[in-house]
């Protein structure tokens, strides 16, 4: 039985407002425990669509990880081209959080400026400093280097994509995960001849 015959044909499926398009490699998790890679290209607080060639069944339960944003759980309701899309089963808070991250990826290219990118990149004579996470827990993180506009953090903290970190009283939002750690953009830049290699965070 093909994957589209498995839907029933008199479903009319909501459609969702205000889905994003990204591209976020994730991992996500059949009903019978296998895993597989794939690619988030499109969310939104209630859907999330996946490329991938696996064909799983209408209503399965799927546990999907994304890097950037961490962990989430859906039902599949419908096949796309390339793939299939979830309906996101979400708590108010997490609901609220992803709101403010897919915010942050719609308006991404305002963090990317060529004036952003252009700042000169400072690796810091003292790299360590205490970080405040989003819970309001503090943290020590080594600063790989900074700029005028944002940091990057070698840390092995929990965070995701739209979380407000602060190092002091200097506040950024993270814009970006990685393995070892994330860039966040400072939402009030330094301002030029602030910012040198003795600046501490």
């Amino acid at each position: 039985m093909s994957f589209a015959a498995q839907f029933p044909t008199d479903v009319s499926h909501e459609r969702v407002h205000n889905a994003v398009k990204v591209e976020l490699e994730a991992r996500f998790m059949l009903p019978g425990g296998a895993e597989h890679a794939c690619q988030i290209v499109e969310m939104s607080t209630g859907e999330m669509i996946f490329s991938t060639p696996i064909v799983p069944r209408y209503g399965d339960r799927i546990v999907v990880y994304i890097l950037e944003l961490g962990r989430f759980e859906g039902d599949v309701e419908r096949n796309v081209e390339g793939g299939f899309a979830i309906s996101l089963r979400l708590t108010e808070t997490k609901h609220r959080k992803l709101a403010a991250q897919l915010v942050w990826f719609a308006n991404r290219d305002v963090f990317e400026l060529p004036e952003s990118r252009r700042h000169k990149r400072i690796v810091p004579r003292m790299q360590w400093t205490r970080m405040k996470l989003p819970d309001g827990k503090e943290k020590v993180v080594r600063i790989n280097d900074f700029s005028l506009s944002g940091v990057s953090v070698e840390a092995a903290a929990v965070v995701a994509v739209g979380d407000r970190v602060a190092f002091g009283l200097k506040t950024a939002i993270v814009g970006r995960v990685f393995e070892a750690g994330f860039v966040a953009e400072f939402e009030e830049p330094f301002r030029d001849g602030d910012l040198t290699e003795t600046t501490r965070l």
